[in-house]
């Protein structure tokens, strides 16, 4: 698999370890290396550019499952580099192994889709529509996935929302804010959300690499319920309120509309423009921030994989808080 190391991917990766399978993970760094080889993986060096080093770690095995890819990027070639040219090598790579893989799980976003319109929730066989760079970079994936597909390689696609849990700083912001005592409101209107815990996730991409039903179907992954915004804030505020550090301390909601979420994604990218750097936030997060809603219908997934996502919200929100405590970031 690649993207073990990363936060998704290393719940995956977690995930088929627990299930018995030998993990094969493809890695660049050598501290990656030596922190999945003692976890029980089998690390091989390697990136996605380099289709024969893609092919040789593919060899022999049943699956790969490919979880890597940018979520920001300088430049949006860049981001495409990897997100739909990498994910092409990946899967033609499959074709170029000894022993070809019986199939490729792509784990690709709820992004690819676009978001929601309000009232409805987004199905697998809606027309996609993306509204970031990101977005459109992994709906290219998906396309360059299915065109590069070799002959008795199967492909299931697993489009997950936003992710939260230990080890990821896509929502960690939202945990920092609340150890400060501040539950931001974030937009002028009211936009309802689908989230997934991690290893939850983790669990339907298990599914989707080994279940018949998957081959050639794409998967929204996510809780039954969705949220307001405003929700999300307010239930990870009393889940890091609930800390023995944090107890007592008082709350406060801080509004922020949406012109400031979308002058807050400019600086941030032209800061990190002149300092060289990927940024951390930018006018394309900006855009999904602001998008009507990001909810996703979960009633494929669990009607033919027989997947929900099993964790309760408040027990996920409370044990990602610990993880962050003790990990020192909040």
């Amino acid at each position: 698999m690649t993207g073990a190391s990363g936060f998704v991917g290393r719940h995956v990766a977690d995930a088929f370890r627990a299930g018995g399978w030998t993990v094969r993970c493809l890695v660049r760094g050598d501290g990656a290396a030596r922190e999945l080889a003692a976890a029980g993986m089998e690390p091989v060096r390697g990136d996605l550019s380099r289709r024969d080093v893609l092919a040789a770690a593919a060899d022999g095995c049943d699956t790969v499952v490919h979880v890597a890819g940018l979520i920001a990027a300088r430049s949006f070639e860049e981001m495409r580099e990897v997100n739909e040219a990498g994910t092409a090598r990946v899967v033609s790579a499959c074709g170029d192994a000894v022993r070809r893989p019986g199939r490729v799980v792509l784990v690709s976003s709820q992004a690819a889709g676009g978001p929601s319109e309000p009232g409805r929730r987004t199905r697998e066989d809606d027309p996609p529509r993306p509204v970031s760079k990101y977005g459109t970079t992994k709906l290219l994936g998906e396309r360059a996935a299915a065109a590069a597909l070799p002959e008795g390689v199967e492909l299931a696609v697993v489009r997950p929302p936003a992710v939260f849990g230990p080890r990821d700083r896509g929502i960690l912001a939202f945990f920092q804010a609340a150890a400060r005592g501040i539950v931001p409101r974030v937009g002028s209107r009211p936009r309802r959300v689908s989230i997934v815990y991690g290893p939850d996730l983790a669990d339907a991409i298990v599914r989707a690499a080994v279940r018949p039903e998957a081959a050639g179907r794409t998967y929204y992954a996510a809780n039954e319920d969705t949220l307001a915004i405003g929700d999300v804030t307010a239930r990870v505020a009393e889940a890091v309120s609930a800390l023995p550090t944090m107890r007592g301390r008082r709350m406060r909601t801080l509004p922020v509309p949406d012109f400031v979420v979308r002058g807050a994604g400019f600086l941030a990218e032209e800061a990190a423009r002149l300092a060289g750097r990927v940024p951390e936030f930018s006018r394309d997060k900006a855009a999904e921030f602001l998008a009507p809603g990001w909810e996703c219908d979960v009633s494929r997934i669990r009607a033919e994989l027989g997947w929900t996502a099993a964790t309760p919200l408040d027990r996920a929100l409370a044990d990602t808080a610990a993880w962050y405590a003790s990990a020192g970031w909040i």
